[in-house]
C-alpha cells in the first residue's frame, strides 16, 4: 500500500460542530466496533450481493479503477482522520491525506473497511483513495464555506465520496452555504455522495450534510436513526431523510455500504457491454436513482398511500418515513443498470414496450410536457417499482437556488388510450401502493406497488408547468419478468388476445403488404381477414 501527504490551503476548524455517530455537544469518541466475517456475509447477504456472486460469478463488478473519497471528523485532539493503511484489509490500496499525516483513525479505519476493504466491502477493487479531515475539507482547501468563490475540483477520476459525520455551524445561513455547495459539486463533478443520518431513533438530524438533495442520504436498515423533517430555515423544510437504508451497526458504518454499491454500479457502466461507452450510466443521477428504483421493499413500508376512495394509490410523500426506499438491494440495481437505457416517448402507446428493468437519462424535460414509457405485463406480477430524481440547481453564488416540479403516475392501456388507476378504477388492478408520486418540495419521485395485474402500463414523468432551470431527471424502474403467452394468429398487437385493436390494425393496412398479411401472400385481403376472426378472442 502507498500513503502520501497532499498539501492543502488552509482550515475552517473553529466555525463548525461536528459530530459523528449521533453524539451531540462536540466531537465524541466512539469505540471502534470489530467486524466479524459473519458480520459482513450476513450484510452481503441482507443487500443482495450474495445474489449478484451467484448469477454473475467472476464477471461481479468489483469497483475496479473507481477513484473514492473518506471525509472524516477528527477523531481525537491528534485529529486522526485517516484509515490504518497497513492493515491487511487495506493491501494494495493507495491512499491520498489531505490533512496531514497523523496517527490513524479506528472510526475512519471501520467505514474503510466497508467502504472499499478487501474482504468486508462489495466494492474490493477500489484502490485509488483520497481522504479529508472535515475541517479542511469544508475550508478553503475544497468546499470554501463562507467564501465568495466556488468549491475546488476534486482530484482526477473520482467517482463517489463518502461523509459518515454530521454537523451544523449553528446558524441556518451558513450550514444552507454548505448545503448548496455540497449539491454543487456533486452536480458539477458527476460526484456520488453517500451521507449518514444522525443515529438513533427520534433523534434530532443534523443539516449538514444529510439534508442535501443532490446526495445519497443513508439509514439503518433496523430503523435506528434520525428521520426527522427538513427544519425551517433550512433549503426545503418538510422534507425527509434517508433515502435509503443499508445494514450497520451505526450510519457511519451503513453509508459506506451504500458508497461500495455505487462504486460498483460505477464499474459496471463502465465494464458491461449494455452500457459501456453510454455517459449517462456512469451519472451520479443515474446511479443514485437505479439505488432507488432497486431496493428491497420490506413488509410494513408505505410511502403514505391511500388505501380507499377517490384519493386511492396517490400520495404526495415519495418515500416512507423511517426507511426511505428501503433496504439496499445491489442484485436488483445492477439488473436494472445493465438493462440499458431505454428511450422515454412523448405519448403513450401500445407499439413499442420496454423490458421489465431499465432506465432512462432524460437531459430535459420541457415545463408541462410528459415522457412515457409502455410495459406488457403477461401474467401477475408481486411488485413494481419506479423512481425518478433529479438534482437541484445552486447559482455560482450561492444565493439562490431552482427545483424542477415533477410528478411520477402510472396509467392502465386499453386499446391505445391510457386510463386512471387513481381511485376505484385501481381495484382489481393492484393490491396495494402508489399509482401516484406527487409531492411538490422532494426531488424525487417513487412509486411502488403489490399484486399488478396482467395487462399494458404506461409510466409518465409529468412536468409541471413553472418557470425552473430544466435540469436533467434520471427514470428507473424494476419488476419481475414475465413470459409472452404463445403466438395467436391474428394478434397483430402482441396484447394475447385477438380483439377490435387487431381488426383495426388489418383494415387500416388492406391491400398493402402489412401489417396483417397472415398468409404471407405479399396482400392483406379477404383470407386474412377470415383467419383473424376465426380466431377471436
Amino acid at each position: 500500500m502507498h500513503r502520501r501527504e497532499a498539501q492543502v490551503d488552509g482550515r475552517l476548524s473553529s466555525t463548525l460542530r461536528v459530530h459523528r455517530d449521533g453524539f451531540a455537544g462536540g466531537l465524541r469518541v466512539l469505540l471502534v466496533l470489530v467486524v466479524a466475517s459473519s458480520a459482513a456475509a450476513d450484510t452481503f447477504t441482507d443487500i443482495r450481493y450474495t445474489d449478484l456472486v451467484a448469477r454473475l460469478g467472476a464477471a461481479t463488478p468489483t469497483g475496479a479503477g473507481v477513484v473514492v473519497g473518506q471525509v472524516e471528523a477528527p477523531e481525537n485532539a491528534g485529529g486522526s482522520y485517516a484509515p490504518n493503511s497497513t492493515l491487511a484489509e487495506f493491501a494494495g490500496k493507495d491512499f491520498t491525506l489531505y490533512s496531514g499525516t497523523v496517527a490513524a483513525s479506528g472510526h475512519a479505519t471501520e467505514v474503510g473497511r466497508n467502504l472499499f476493504g478487501n474482504t468486508l466491502s462489495i466494492a474490493p477493487g477500489t484502490t485509488d483513495i483520497h481522504c479529508w479531515n472535515v475541517n479542511t475539507y469544508i475550508g478553503s482547501s475544497w468546499l470554501k464555506v463562507g467564501g465568495t468563490t466556488v468549491p475546488a475540483f476534486p482530484p482526477a477520476g473520482m467517482r463517489v465520496m463518502n461523509h459518515s459525520w454530521i454537523g451544523s455551524f449553528g446558524l441556518a445561513a451558513n450550514d444552507n452555504n454548505g448545503l448548496r455547495r455540497i449539491d454543487f459539486i456533486a452536480n458539477r463533478d458527476n460526484l456520488v455522495l453517500a451521507v449518514g443520518v444522525n443515529n438513533g431513533a427520534g433523534s434530532a438530524g443534523q443539516p449538514l450534510v444529510a439534508y442535501a438533495y443532490n446526495t445519497i442520504a443513508v439509514g439503518l436498515a433496523n430503523g435506528n436513526h434520525s428521520n426527522s423533517p427538513t427544519p425551517a430555515g433550512i433549503d426545503g423544510p418538510g422534507r425527509r431523510k434517508p433515502d435509503i437504508v443499508a445494514p450497520g451497526s451505526f450510519t457511519s458504518f451503513s453509508t459506506p455500504v451504500v458508497g461500495a454499491a455505487a462504486a460498483l454500479l460505477i464499474d459496471a457502466a463502465d465494464s458491461d457491454p449494455a452500457t459501456m461507452g453510454n455517459p449517462n450510466a456512469a451519472r451520479a443521477l443515474t446511479v443514485k436513482t437505479v439505488l432507488m428504483a432497486g431496493t428491497t421493499h420490506r413488509a410494513g413500508w408505505s410511502n403514505g398511500a391511500a388505501t380507499s376512495g377517490a384519493a386511492r394509490g396517490t400520495t404526495a410523500t415519495p418515500l416512507d418515513p423511517l426507511y426511505g426506499a428501503d433496504l439496499l438491494n445491489i442484485d436488483r440495481a445492477h439488473m436494472i443498470l445493465t438493462a440499458g437505457e431505454q428511450g422515454g416517448l412523448p405519448a403513450a402507446q401500445q407499439s413499442f414496450f420496454a423490458p421489465a428493468r431499465g432506465w432512462d437519462y432524460i437531459p430535459s424535460v420541457v415545463a408541462g410536457s410528459s415522457v412515457y414509457w409502455s410495459f406488457r405485463v403477461h401474467e401477475p406480477i408481486d411488485e413494481l417499482s419506479a423512481t425518478a430524481s433529479w438534482f437541484r440547481q445552486v447559482a455560482t453564488t450561492f444565493a439562490s437556488t431552482t427545483l424542477q416540479d415533477l410528478d411520477l403516475r402510472l396509467w392502465k392501456l386499453e386499446n391505445g388510450v391510457a386510463m386512471p388507476l387513481t381511485g376505484e378504477a385501481g381495484v382489481g388492478v393492484f393490491t396495494s401502493g402508489n399509482v401516484t408520486s406527487e409531492s411538490t418540495i422532494d426531488n424525487v419521485e417513487h412509486i411502488h406497488i403489490r399484486g399488478l395485474a396482467a395487462g399494458d402500463y404506461a409510466l409518465e414523468l409529468a412536468r409541471k408547468p413553472g418557470t425552473q432551470i430544466a435540469m436533467p431527471v434520471t427514470v428507473a424502474w424494476y419488476m419481475p419478468e414475465t413470459e409472452a403467452p404463445p403466438a395467436i394468429e391474428g394478434d397483430l398487437n402482441g396484447d394475447g388476445v385477438v380483439n377490435a385493436s387487431d381488426l383495426a390494425i388489418l383494415l387500416g393496412a388492406w391491400g398493402t403488404t402489412g401489417p396483417g398479411d397472415l398468409n404471407g401472400n405479399g396482400t392483406v385481403e379477404a383470407q386474412d381477414l377470415a383467419t383473424l376472426l376465426g380466431n377471436w378472442s
